[in-house]
């Protein structure tokens, strides 16, 4: 039986950086849960028609056969709005202004969706497809 190649510094110290990432990792976890949660809340606020939006968005995780998921919406409109130069905690207009943008991105790249024959941003979709996630929320 061979005995094992020794272990380099180099791998030694990818190693230790592996699992020192690893421990961050459940940290990391619940600060996007939490963050998620309250941009799911400010984007939900920029809604007009809460109840409006949550029926397209109802009507198009129908078609496209999925649940939707208010963490993964919320974090990944998020992520789009970064793009934008939204960060969490910025004022609401800081969001309206990269919501705005993004969903002129999305119509300049043909990033679009069909709800009930209607074409719409995948932005604006996903931000309907949140409304109707948090339906039992929402303001009457």
């Amino acid at each position: 039986m061979a005995l094992p190649r020794s272990i380099s510094r180099r791998h030694m110290l990818i190693l230790g950086g592996v699992a020192a990432a690893a421990a961050a990792l459940p940290g990391s976890l619940a600060f996007i849960e939490h963050e998620s949660g309250t941009v799911a809340d400010d984007l939900i606020s920029m809604l007009s028609d809460p109840q409006g939006a949550a029926e397209i968005g109802q009507r198009w995780v129908e078609a496209a056969g999925r649940e939707p998921n208010t963490q993964a919406l919320a974090h990944k409109i998020a992520k789009r709005l970064r793009a934008h130069g939204w960060h969490p905690g910025a004022a609401p207009e800081e969001m309206r202004a990269a919501l705005a943008a993004r969903i002129r991105h999305d119509f300049e790249h043909g990033d679009m969706v069909d709800v009930s024959g209607w074409q719409i941003s995948r932005t604006s979709a996903e931000l309907c497809a949140l409304a109707a996630a948090n339906r039992a929320s929402l303001p009457a």
